[in-house]
């Protein structure tokens, strides 16, 4: 039967190597380098003017002043596509 200075060790232990291994998954995650090519305009069906309230700066894949974080090339704020995510604000 394990001592309770073992047992709180392994507990120290197991909780800094779930920490590190979270952090480690965050900065992989954030950084863009690690993120899948964008798709295509034409694959989403982009175009330079909102869809009733479909607007790209209204999206959470907005990148202000005309940028997308899914969608290749330049992005009109007032654009639309079909794979628009309202942010919630």
């Amino acid at each position: 039967m394990p001592d309770g200075r073992s047992s709180r060790s392994m507990r120290i232990f197991r909780r800094s190597l779930l920490q590190g291994a979270a952090a480690g998954i965050l900065a992989v995650a954030s950084h863009p380098a690690s993120a899948q090519p964008k798709i295509s305009k034409i694959a989403v069906n982009y175009q330079d003017h909102p869809d009733g309230n479909k607007r790209c700066d209204k999206c959470i894949q907005f990148q202000p002043p005309d940028a997308c974080k899914v969608v290749e090339g330049t992005i009109s704020p007032q654009g639309s596509c079909r794979i628009f995510v309202p942010v919630h604000a």
